[in-house]
């Protein structure tokens, strides 16, 4: 496996069952977080919505100060582009999860699932990890696939066609939205780690000791 990482796909069942049933570490403390992915994804929009949002207006504005308004667009000048970014948005889904895995230690055992009741896909790890590494992996495939491309553009977009800047700027405002529970666990990681804590997965719940 590289760097400890293996693809188990579809996970069967409930998340806990993936648990190793090991006890857990003493002084291990549960982290104050949802009790199931549908109601991380719904506190994570609080974090995610107003970052998506400024995005998104600052975009707008970006587009109108370079292109103008736009007359006598085809419906086709949305659609593909709209085709292409929903293809990128895709397979980097998978991107994504791989590079929180590949920015935890490597010697840590990292598993990667695709959880069944939203179709999400999670990194799983019950080995221990410094506060501080889990908080780069947490924020690296937002930054990586989502805030440094759209940097990137706002440079570069005198130089790009419509079309073209139309998909960077889907894809990477889906990619900074795809983030919305790392947003969340990056919050609690902050508020309730202390500086020498260490983060672990145990079936549904993350641990710090």
């Amino acid at each position: 496996m590289f760097w400890n990482i293996e693809y188990k796909g579809k996970l069967k069942g409930d998340i806990e069952q993936i648990s190793s049933g090991r006890p857990l570490s003493e002084g291990s403390v549960m982290f104050k977080e949802p009790d199931s992915i549908t109601k991380v994804f719904v506190q994570g929009a609080l974090f995610a919505i107003p970052i998506v949002a400024l995005m998104i207006i600052f975009a707008f504005f970006r587009i109108g100060a370079v292109y103008g308004k736009p007359t006598n667009m085809r419906f086709m000048d949305f659609m593909v582009p709209f085709a292409i970014g929903l293809a990128l948005l895709f397979a980097s889904q998978y991107v994504h999860e791989f590079i929180h895995a590949f920015l935890m230690p490597k010697e840590v055992k990292k598993q990667i699932y695709v959880a069944p009741e939203s179709g999400a896909l999670f990194v799983y790890c019950e080995d221990h990890i410094p506060k501080n590494r889990f908080m780069i992996s947490l924020l690296g495939p937002a930054v990586i696939l989502g805030f440094i491309p759209y940097i990137i553009w706002i440079f570069i977009v005198p130089a790009l066609s419509f079309p073209v800047s139309l998909v960077v700027v889907m894809y990477s405002v889906s990619m900074a939205l795809c983030a919305i529970g790392d947003y969340l666990n990056f919050y609690n990681c902050i508020t309730q780690v202390p500086k020498d804590g260490k983060v672990f997965n145990r079936g549904l719940h993350s641990y710090w000791v």
